[in-house]
């Protein structure tokens, strides 16, 4: 997916948002850089010590780890880190404190792959809805 941006702002101070490919979680997962890289908003791809499942709806645990590695740890260390949701609280991180910190993450590709396929998370209850939905882009019954 190439990357594009968008502007806005007055004429002083001109705002652009990147997207970024970081799929792994989903394939469509993308990542949106701030201009300056003062912050990155990073979906469901990095969460706060931790990231995304793999293991549903076309999932890939290689992908994902050369997604943050590529796109999202490649930015300044002192890049703010806003996850898409957090089960702890917490609404941001940076990219030195992820790099450094995430224990899935600073594993080898083949590390993290090992522990990614040996998750063993439940199934969400909703999965058997929610992904055929997100397959057709929300629509919930195929048109005839």
């Amino acid at each position: 997916m190439p990357s594009w941006s968008r502007n806005w702002g007055c004429g002083c101070c001109m705002l652009a948002l990147e997207t970024r490919a970081s799929p792994g979680h989903t394939p469509g997962c993308v990542t949106f850089v701030l201009n300056d890289h003062s912050m990155a908003f990073t979906g469901d791809a990095l969460l706060i010590r931790g990231c995304g499942r793999t293991d549903f709806q076309q999932g890939c645990a290689k992908t994902l780890y050369h997604s943050v590695h590529e796109k999202i740890f490649t930015l300044p260390g002192d890049c703010l880190i806003y996850p898409a949701h957090d089960y702890h609280g917490l609404t941001v991180s940076t990219v030195e404190e992820e790099r450094t910190l995430n224990p899935r993450l600073t594993l080898s590709c083949e590390e993290f792959v090992k522990v990614m396929d040996n998750l063993n998370l439940p199934k969400p209850q909703q999965i058997d809805f929610a992904v055929p939905a997100n397959m057709r882009c929300g629509i919930q019954t195929p048109p005839s």
